[in-house]
């Protein structure tokens, strides 16, 4: 019997959405690269996972009047009985548009309920409000914090920024957020996977090297300690400093901190996944190391 080559084929789709923000249209070029950064972000993880997918996320134009983004997600999966690729993209908008409702719509505080039925999840906010998405999209929410991470973070970039707020618009369906909406938007994910673990948590005395600050937002830095680590910084006073005076950093430059290291455990005392490090305070003032000083605020 002669040998069958099976060719698996690609198929593609695209949909598109759009990202406006309110105000000025002008925007720090940082800003706007933290908001790119925090939105790929947000669709690689509604995509993680899902075998033979590939997803390029472009940016089509930039319009004035506010200050406007127009995304193009293209995405590439391989056809088989058991997969869609025509209605990818299509889940991938929905879904950028579904998490940033679901975060609006939770308020900074842990659903009363989640219903499944018939592949959509009705979402009980604390206030008895319901919202209903798409199961698969509210399983990439609920997942894990990363997702949720990165709209809180784009939320505090827009924030900072002094906007009125800003729109996302996909698939006739259009999310706003305003300044009441930014105080409320609070890690809800997190607090809820924390009940259901077991974490071992480690506090003690150390000094990192600063390899990557974020003199903008507050999303993690990145240090040296035994390895390369990212950590939140908890400490709000001495970041609201750094970020106030600019703060210029070199290379080589140490920071002392009181660090928490969060290891997960499973319910056989496993460890599960990477730690999780926070600098809970800056214990003193930053070491230099050089003269040779880079400016890190561009």
């Amino acid at each position: 019997m002669s040998k069958i080559d099976y060719v698996n084929e690609l198929v593609k789709s695209e949909d598109k959405f759009s990202f406006e923000l309110k105000g000025d249209e002008c925007i720090d070029a940082t800003e706007l690269s933290l908001i790119l950064q925090n939105t790929v972000e947000i669709v690689n993880n509604l995509v993680q996972g899902k075998e033979d997918t590939y997803v390029n996320l472009k940016v089509t134009k930039f319009s004035t009047g506010s200050f406007d983004i127009d995304f193009k997600a293209v995405c590439e999966q391989i056809n088989n009985i058991i997969t869609c690729p025509e209605a990818m993209a299509t889940l991938i908008v929905s879904g950028v548009t579904g998490v940033f409702n679901i975060a609006k719509h939770l308020k900074g505080k842990k659903p009363k309920s989640i219903k499944d039925k018939n592949g959509f999840s009705e979402i009980e906010n604390d206030e008895g409000d319901i919202y209903k998405v798409d199961g698969e999209i509210k399983n990439r929410f609920f997942k894990d914090a990363k997702i949720e991470n990165s709209v809180i973070n784009i939320v505090n970039i827009v924030d900072k920024n002094e906007r009125e707020g800003f729109s996302i618009k996909g698939n006739n369906e259009t999310v706003d957020y305003g300044k009441d909406d930014f105080s409320n938007v609070k890690p809800v994910v997190k607090n809820m996977l924390d009940e259901n673990e077991n974490r071992l948590v480690n506090k003690l005395e150390a000094t990192l090297i600063i390899r990557k600050p974020d003199l903008v937002g507050k999303s993690k830095w990145g240090f040296i300690f035994d390895k390369n680590i990212e950590a939140s910084i908890e400490d709000e006073e001495w970041l609201d400093k750094i970020h106030e005076e600019k703060s210029k950093f070199c290379m080589g430059m140490k920071l002392p901190v009181l660090l928490k290291i969060e290891t997960i455990l499973d319910d056989k005392q496993n460890v599960v996944g990477e730690p999780i490090y926070s600098v809970l305070k800056v214990t003193g003032e930053i070491i230099e190391e050089n003269d040779n000083q880079i400016d890190m605020n561009i």
